[in-house]
């Protein structure tokens, strides 16, 4: 088994202090659009305030993503409208990418898990598109990079530890990450700056699953069976980290602050990101109860993790009835999103 070369510690130092600030350096510019200064800004348009409704809240289509625990926004919103405002609520599966075409385009009227897409974004939300933002929700995501135990327990604790593949427990095996479709531009610039000899696969095309679930459970399966594998996942940041069976890998952060994401680094921060709420702009105007109520939802740090448990404990595929119970239990929360 090759042994690590003994390394100085001022030579350690600065190497790593070297190392830092030329991956801020690259994420940074992955992050405001390749370092070009044209780079486009995102719209400062406020979005309409809720106009005074008293009239019926008809058809509310909420669209959301499944299975990756961010989810419970849509049916706690969507459970408050059907009960308190009698609103005909409709659920649109989707994913955070193709949510903004489907707001736009009215398929949708809301979507409370939007993140990344920083085209869509600045196209769709400019003086005249059909998608306002309205803020963010309070939940926080960001990205970890998760192995089974088992390859933890052999010296895998931070991507220095990475190249060293013999020693982590490959022996043999080809290295691979994988990610989801949104995470893949972002898992190749890790490879490439780091000069790692690892291959990235996307984890629709390889039988892992399609959703956070299946992600954390196929480490756990990992870990059982003692087969090497990684996977970069996203998500609200309690379920990214350690887990049962899993153990997550130190990864450089970007220190990139108000970054527009784009091709090269689909989310500003692999540390922290938060969630925003967008609405079909002829929706935001109409005057319905329902926008008023999207307006004002938000949740602070103890609520989501409130919410965060129900998801966890759902599954990760949370429905009405799941929420209903937080619902029941907070009236003093919610009841200000609706005055």
């Amino acid at each position: 088994m090759p042994r690590r070369r003994s390394v100085s510690p001022r030579r350690r130092r600065d190497s790593l202090m070297a190392l830092a600030g030329v991956l801020t350096l690259i994420l940074a510019a992955g992050c405001s659009g390749g370092g070009s200064p044209e780079a486009p800004e995102e719209s400062k348009e406020p979005a309409p305030s809720p106009a005074a409704s008293t009239g019926d809240c008809g058809e509310f289509r909420i669209a959301y993503n499944p299975t990756n625990g961010y989810e419970a926004s849509a049916f706690v919103v969507g459970t408050l409208a059907e009960d308190e405002l009698g609103c005909v609520v409709t659920y649109v599966k989707t994913t955070s990418s193709k949510a903004w075409r489907l707001v736009a385009r009215g398929d949708a009227d809301v979507y409370l898990d939007a993140y990344g897409a920083p085209k869509d974004a600045v196209k769709l939300t400019g003086a005249n598109g059909p998608v306002v933002r309205l803020g963010p929700t309070g939940f926080r995501g960001g990205v970890d990079l998760l192995a089974p135990s088992f390859m933890g327990d052999l010296g895998l604790k931070t991507y220095q530890d990475l190249p060293d593949t013999q020693e982590i427990g490959w022996a043999g095996v080809t290295p691979a990450i994988t990610t989801v479709p949104a995470l893949l531009p972002l898992a190749q610039s890790f490879v490439q700056f780091q000069n790692l000899d690892y291959v990235v696969r996307d984890y629709s095309q390889v039988g892992v699953g399609v959703g956070m679930a299946d992600l954390l459970q196929q480490a756990n399966q990992d870990d059982q069976r003692r087969r090497p594998n990684m996977y970069l996942v996203e998500g609200p940041r309690p379920f990214v980290g350690e887990g049962s069976g899993r153990t997550s890998v130190e990864i450089p952060k970007s220190a990139a602050n108000d970054c527009i994401p784009d091709k090269v680094s689909t989310l500003c921060s692999l540390a922290n990101f938060r969630y925003q709420k967008i609405a079909n702009k002829d929706f935001a105007t109409s005057g319905s109860p329902a926008y008023s109520l999207v307006y004002r939802y938000e949740v602070d740090r103890k609520e989501v993790d409130n919410l965060l448990n129900i998801v966890e404990f759902a599954g990760y595929d949370v429905s009405g009835a799941d929420v209903a119970s937080w619902i029941n239990t907070h009236p003093n929360v919610w009841r200000r999103w609706l005055d």
